[in-house]
């Protein structure tokens, strides 16, 4: 992939439960408690898996895709 190409779009099925995301519509953070085969499962929402999540919290590359930044 060359660097001026079009990343994909983070979506939450790159987010594994126990994590930390912001979905792309809200500003609040919300910890991802399980999965399905269609849905993620927050306390008190439920998220379609193409749902798109903000980039600030996600990080991209080394072969590895989307994936949730560890914290420092």
């Amino acid at each position: 992939m060359k660097e001026n190409d079009p990343r994909p779009i983070p979506r939450l099925r790159h987010v594994k439960p126990g994590q930390h995301v912001m979905l792309a519509h809200e500003a609040k953070l919300r910890k991802l408690i399980c999965t399905d085969d269609k849905y993620g499962y927050f306390d008190g929402l439920k998220a379609c898996l193409c749902t798109e999540v903000r980039t600030g919290l996600m990080q991209f590359g080394d072969g590895a895709g989307w994936r949730v930044k560890e914290p420092a």
